[in-house]
């Protein structure tokens, strides 16, 4: 007469040789990752274990403590491993994903947000509200002090500008790295009037900032070109409007504001 077949044992024994497979192939693909690996490796080697001592008992009879300490623990723990080690390779990459989003959309200098991410959050913008302003702003004679003091000192007068830039506009407003020496700002909600005096701020702002480096003093102002949004005017239109003030700052004397009357 034929045994009866235990189909949960070998429903069981399948999953373990399945994961077992599982971990063989992604082993390796973890070698750079010490801590899943880690994790990975010694859950291989519990279900190994608990897999080797439910075959060998199919051999010869084995001591029931035996049994359940090889087998029955070895799976527990085999597993329990293996769930913490994708969980810890699943909460790792969604961290490195975030980061790697957050560098996407971060100046690393500045910490201001980058100018594609200043385009996408401009167009979704455009979609939801009319009421807007843009602020171009450059940084004057700006090759001068990188040639004067340094890249260094440049940097520091970006970083020390781009903190002013962040003081002087609302916490509703969106400020960016444009290029290079040039700033943007996205004023949200505001009339011509706001616009405006925002714009005076951050040039009466800047005028007064004091940049040191070494045991010197950097001075600095910025010219600054505006436009605000009108009916059906395309992103690219609105920053090409900015851009044309900003150059009419600049060849008429620097360190002013010029605002689109059109």
């Amino acid at each position: 007469m034929a045994n009866d077949v235990d189909f949960y044992s070998l429903y069981f024994e399948l999953i373990i040789t399945i994961t077992l497979l599982f971990l063989l192939i992604n082993l390796h693909r973890m070698k750079h990752n010490t801590v899943v690996h880690k994790y990975l490796l010694s859950a291989f080697f519990f279900l190994f274990l608990a897999l080797l001592t439910d075959s060998l008992d199919e051999i010869f009879i084995q001591p029931w403590l035996l049994t359940a300490l090889l087998e029955d623990l070895g799976q527990v723990i085999g597993f329990i491993l293996l769930f913490h080690g994708i969980n810890t390779w699943i909460t790792q990459n969604s961290v490195q994903t975030g980061e790697l989003k957050k560098r996407s959309e971060t100046d690393e200098l500045t910490e201001l947000y980058t100018r594609s991410h200043f385009n996408n959050m401009l167009n979704n913008k455009l979609l939801e509200q009319s009421n807007l302003s843009i602020l171009l702003i450059n940084i004057d004679n700006f090759k001068t002090i990188n040639e004067q003091y340094g890249q260094s000192a440049g940097d520091i007068v970006l970083k020390r500008f781009a903190n002013k830039l962040k003081d002087c506009v609302r916490k509703t407003d969106i400020a960016a790295r444009w290029n290079g020496e040039e700033f943007i700002v996205l004023l949200i909600g505001s009339d011509n009037q706001i616009t405006k005096d925002i714009a005076e701020l951050i040039r009466e702002n800047t005028e007064l900032l004091c940049v040191e480096y070494n045991q010197d003093i950097i001075n600095i102002t910025v010219s600054i070109g505006v436009a605000s949004y009108q009916d059906g005017i395309k992103s690219c239109e609105l920053i090409h409007q900015a851009e044309q003030c900003l150059s009419e700052a600049k060849s008429s004397g620097k360190n002013k504001v010029l605002i689109d009357n059109k």
